[in-house]
């Protein structure tokens, strides 16, 4: 099955909103990741098709963006912030606690390809530290003695995650409770897309005439004109 015969309507509303089918580029690379799981060289050259763009120019795409998988990755890709405020919170004993958990490296996966472990830097939650996203969930205050939890969370929830893909389009944020359950963090006001108001056209204003500052004070005025002594 594919991207047109599966994704059809979804992938027709994605290109409506565009100028040039070409920009969409970006959305319809996402589907196509949360539909296979990474982007193999013939999901790159379906949605190169759907676009009328040559292969190269979203192989370049692919190549350039880091949330852009060309390589199996786990239903649940872990990625835990080494910045310098999470370090000073315990970032590098979570990372060794997941490696410990998981039994993998860095940029590993799970041998039941369940969990993909990524260091990356700054996820802008600094007063939440340490902080680890799963496909893009935001999860605050990992401590490395909430890991079991965490993973036992993810691996429950992993039929969810498959359905919802890897790339982050539907992320949400969690948190612990003080009884040491993860929970999902209420948004109190929903996501709207920014609404662009149309200014009516700006008329041009033709100024005066600049007046000549000798005009202006006077001094070019017949009566104030003097005889030349000379």
């Amino acid at each position: 099955m594919t991207l047109l015969e599966t994704h059809q309507a979804e992938i027709e509303a994605i290109v409506v909103r565009y100028a040039s089918k070409r920009s969409a580029v970006l959305p319809l690379l996402y589907l196509a990741q949360d539909t296979y799981g990474y982007l193999t060289d013939e999901a790159i050259r379906e949605v190169a098709t759907i676009l009328d763009l040559p292969p190269t120019d979203v192989y370049e795409v692919v190549g350039f963006y880091t949330l852009f998988y060309d390589r199996p990755v786990g239903t649940w890709v872990l990625q835990v912030c080494d910045d310098v405020p999470c370090c000073f919170c315990g970032a590098e004993e979570l990372i060794t606690a997941l490696k410990q958990a998981l039994g993998i490296r860095e940029e590993e996966t799970t041998a039941d390809g369940m969990f993909t472990l990524q260091r990356v830097k700054c996820l802008a939650a600094c007063d939440r530290a340490p902080v680890l996203q799963a496909n893009l969930d935001y999860v605050y205050d990992v401590t490395p003695e909430r890991v079991e939890v965490l993973l036992n969370n993810l691996r429950a929830r992993a039929a969810e995650a498959r359905k919802r893909g890897v790339s982050g389009r539907f992320a949400e944020d969690y948190e612990f409770t003080r009884d040491g359950r993860l929970v999902q963090i209420e948004r109190f006001s929903p996501y709207r897309p920014r609404e662009f108001v149309t200014e009516p056209p700006v008329t041009e204003v033709t100024p005066p005439p600049a007046v000549a500052p000798e005009a202006e004070s006077g001094i070019d005025r017949p009566e104030t004109r003097r005889a030349s002594p000379l």
